[in-house]
Order: structure tokens, then sequence, then C-alpha cells
């Protein structure tokens, strides 16, 4: 079957709505799109010896863009071949995308649980790319298990004690790629998903709370007007939620290539690739316009990004409302003991996504450096340039996607890396609030034990006249038989009770002068001590000094 056989019109609501459908099946391999302003066409699991016929191709002037997408590059190793051999690929970078992620593997069953304390101090080991003490599990199998995508050919095995690409990018969140060669320039990168089936629940426990999933993508830009995507394959995913949330900007970007995916879109995720191509391909080169825009757009998941933030942002205002409504309990009432757990989390993930926008911020550096790309000014040269500027070797990015990568920096640095930054600021803030109202709130049920027990004392001390006055009348004693009454007994009672009433607040007044007279008599002793002890010490010293002269 040729491929033109394979490419259906993707302008057509029918095709457009069963494509949606099928990149969203697990077992859908790649899909191949090109498009010009005016037509697009899609092709979905397509073999080697299809994607080699289309290499062959030279792609038709009406559709001069071509977008190549596979998921789980390991398991199409033939593909990946052919398009590491085409684009002259280094070995390294061919090598490390063959190379099979240890979350690709089958888990019949889930295991049980860690505990909080095993789980939030769980490292991977980076040369074997497992966690210890567990050979045949991974930190990605924790969040799904299942069969993986049928493989085509079987992956290469690691070799033994070398470093494993995947276990190095799960547990360096910021370790990013970028590879620059004569026909393409490859960035590879960590891209943050949520996981919606853990984020909905009500029972959410502390590890799982904000937790979302790593993935490692490649984007490749060619000189031929071809955009690659190559990504992590994430392993049998059960819910369906989840594996829309991992492909979220590819669906997004892919819907709106068509004609019809701009229906119901949102203004801030509007992504115009098709319709900010050049009509005049005298002017300007539609090839280089869509190639870079939708090189761009993959790249830029703004809305992935913005959310994280949000839902960052609105965890921190939770922890800050729980902690206000901590410090008003009544003291009989239980602390929240969740409120320093969370915030330990909290932190950790704030300190990732700072160093992973960071980490953002320097590949768009890298991708603008004039070695890397070439900026090509739609406006400033003809075809005829074009052509010449390709001859030399180098990759050609649109001044529109230029531009767009260099506020994509801006709003990385001013926006995400900032704000993590001054959440990450309150968070301590909030830690250090926390641990205030605890030491001021046991310093006041301090203060009320010691006047609970002055009060007792002072009580104790009140009735021990009385105590030892009623015991006097009931001394038995026969001369005392008949002698006093119960209205003596009586008196006798006021009198003491109110001689000791008077007494206690004198005594205790006379008591404290007392004790601060003896605490500022003992500092002058020891003063006085000090000074004695002083000279004495000096006049022995000058006495020996004149006996030795």
């Amino acid at each position: 079957m040729s491929t033109d056989e394979l490419f259906k019109d993707y302008d057509d609501a029918g095709v457009y709505v069963e494509s949606q459908h099928r990149a969203l099946r697990q077992d859908t391999r790649n899909f191949v799109v090109e498009f010009g302003r005016s037509h697009a066409q899609i092709a979905f699991d397509l073999k080697a010896e299809d994607v080699k016929e289309l290499l062959d191709t030279p792609a038709p002037a009406d559709r001069p863009v071509r977008w190549i997408n596979l998921w789980g590059p390991h398991t199409q190793e033939a593909i990946v071949e052919l398009l590491g051999k085409h684009y002259d690929f280094s070995l390294r970078l061919l090598a490390m995308i063959k190379s099979e992620p240890p979350g690709s593997k089958h888990r019949p069953h889930q295991k049980q649980a860690r505990g909080f304390r095993t789980m939030l101090h769980l490292k991977q080991d980076v040369e074997a790319a497992v966690i210890p003490g567990d050979a045949s599990d991974s930190s990605d199998e924790k969040l799904s298990y299942g069969v993986p995508l049928e493989k085509a050919e079987a992956p290469k095995v690691q070799p033994a004690g070398g470093i494993s690409h995947y276990a190095l990018a799960k547990q360096m969140i910021n370790y990013q790629s970028i590879d620059v060669g004569n026909h393409s320039i490859c960035v590879g990168a960590n891209f943050m998903h949520d996981i919606v089936s853990k984020t909905e629940g009500s029972d959410i426990d502390i590890i799982s709370e904000g937790v979302q999933r790593r993935l490692w993508s490649w984007l490749v830009l060619c000189d031929d007007h071809t955009v690659l995507s190559l990504h992590e394959h994430p392993g049998y995913v059960e819910d369906t939620r989840d594996l829309k949330s991992f492909r979220a900007n590819t669906l997004s970007v892919l819907s709106q290539i068509s004609k019809h995916g701009h229906g119901g879109s949102d203004p801030i995720s509007m992504q115009t690739v098709r319709q900010a191509l050049k009509t005049d391909v005298s002017q300007a080169s539609p090839g280089v316009e869509g190639a870079s825009l939708l090189f761009y757009y993959l790249f830029d998941d703004w809305q992935a990004v913005y959310t994280t933030v949000a839902k960052f942002s609105k965890r921190l205002e939770q922890i800050h409302d729980a902690i206000i409504f901590d410090m008003r309990k009544k003291s009989y009432q239980n602390p929240d003991v969740e409120i320093i757990p969370r915030l330990h989390v909290l932190g950790r993930q704030g300190r990732q996504l700072r160093n992973l926008y960071s980490g953002y911020k320097n590949l768009v550096e890298r991708i603008l450096e004039p070695k890397a790309t070439m900026v090509y000014h739609a406006n400033a040269r003809s075809q005829s340039d074009l052509t010449s500027m390709s001859g030399h070797g180098g990759v050609l990015l649109a001044q529109s996607a230029s531009q767009r990568f260099n506020r994509l920096s801006d709003r990385l640095e001013l926006l995400m890396v900032s704000q993590m930054v001054e959440s990450l600021a309150e968070k301590d803030a909030l830690v250090n609030t926390y641990f205030n109202i605890n030491a001021q709130k046991d310093s006041e049920a301090t203060a009320r034990l010691t006047r609970s027990a002055t009060l007792l004392a002072k009580l104790s001390v009140l009735f021990l006249p009385v105590s030892l006055m009623t015991s006097y009348f009931s001394i038995q004693i026969q001369d005392l038989q008949g002698v006093y009454s119960a209205k003596d007994y009586w008196y006798s009672f006021a009198i003491i009770m109110s001689i000791s009433f008077v007494a206690l607040f004198f005594f205790s007044k006379l008591l404290m002068w007392v004790t601060e007279s003896l605490d500022a008599l003992l500092k002058q002793i020891s003063h006085a001590s000090k000074r004695f002890f002083n000279n004495t010490k000096k006049y022995c010293f000058q006495k020996l000094r004149k006996k030795n002269e």
C-alpha cells in the first residue's frame, strides 16, 4: 500500500473526529500529519516501510510541513533507525531514543503502598534504573501497571553497569539535553503531567497530593520542514483520563491543525499553526513558518505549566488556612499533625518545579543561539536566499517562532521561576509561623498550669489553719468534753479564716519581696567574692614576683 492510500483528509469532519478518538487509544503507535495553509492529511500507525517511502518522497507544495509523532519510540526501533539515518542523528542520541524506559514492563498485580517515611526518601538506583531493594519495580510502576504496547521489534538490553538515560531523567528532574546537527536540532526534557485519577479522589494521602508524572519527550526540528516528536512510553494506563492528561498538549496541537479544531478551544491554549502560514510562497516559506511554529507549540505547554503553578498556590493557601484554623483550636483539641509533612512535600515539589522551569528557560536560550538555529526573517529573504541558506546546513527558525520563544523565556523567568521562589519563601514563612504559634500555645499552656498550681498552693495554705483548728475541736480529751459549743467552733472558724485570708496576700507579697531581696543579696555576695578572689590572687602574684626579684 502506497503512502497516499494511508493518508486521509484531516479537514473532513468525520476524519477529524475519528482521529481524535484514535489518538487517545493506547495501541496507537504513531501518526503523521502533512499540512499547509489550505490542505491537511493524516495517517496513523505507519510501518517502517511506509515511513521510508515517506522520507524518500518530498513534501508536496500544498502540504510543505510534516509532523511525525511516535509514542514509545523504543517499541519502533526500525522507524527510529530510519529517522536517525535520514536526519543524521548522533549515535548517542539514537541509542538514548531506542533505550527502554523502566516503567514500560508488565506489572499484573499492584504492590502494597509503602509507608510515608519509606516513600518520602525512596530513590532510584541511577545505574540499574530500578528502586533499591526491588529490582523488578520502578517509580513509574507505582503510578500505573499493565501490559505495554505491542512491540514491533525487541528492545535492546541495557548494558550491565551502564547508566540508564531514563533513570537519570527520573532522578534529576531538571536533566535536559540539546543536540545540534547538520540537518536537525533536537531538544529533550522532562514534561510534567497531572495524574487525574490520583488528584480527584477524596482520600488522597500526603505523598500523592499534587504528584505529577514526569515523562521524557524529544522534539526535533529538521531542515526539510519536518518536526519529530518522540514521547516516553508511560506503561499501561488504566484510567483514560490519565492517558488524556499525558497526551494533552500533543492532542491540543493535533486537533488545532485541522480546520475543525478551533471551535471550542480556550483562547489561552489556542495554537495557530496553519493560520499563521504565508500564502505568497515567492516572499516567504510556508514550510519554515509552519515547522517552526509547530516546534514551538509542541515545546510550549503553557496551559499545563500555568495549571501546575495555580494548583501549587492553591495548596499553599489551603495549608495557610489550616494553620490559622489550628491556631484557633482549644487547648484540649489535638493539633493537625499533617501540616508539617504536607509543608515538607510541598517544599520539595516547589524546588523541583523551580529547577524544571529554570531548565526550560535554559533550553529556550540554547534554541535561540545563532549556532543552533538561523532565524529566518520572512520579509527579508526570498525563496532563493532560503535555498542557499539550507544548502550550507543548519536549521532555519522563523522569526515569528523566535519571537514566541523570547516571550516564553520572559514568562518563565518573570512568572514561573519568580512565582515559585515567592511560593517557597511563603512556605518557609508558614513553617516559622506554625512553630511560633505552637511555641506560643505551649507558653500559654505552661502559664495556665503555673497559675493553677499557684492557686492550689494558696488554697492549701488558706485552709491549713482551719484544718488545725478543726482537729483541735475533734480531739477526744476528757477535760475538754462539753467546754466548747457549736457557736464557739463557727466563731473560731470565721476568725481564723479571715486572718488566714489577710495573711495569705500579705505574706505572699512579703515572700516575693524577701525572695527578690535574697536574690539581690546573693548577687552582691557573688560579685564581692569574685573581687576578693581576684584581688587576693593579684596580691599573691605581686608578693611572689617581689620575692623572686
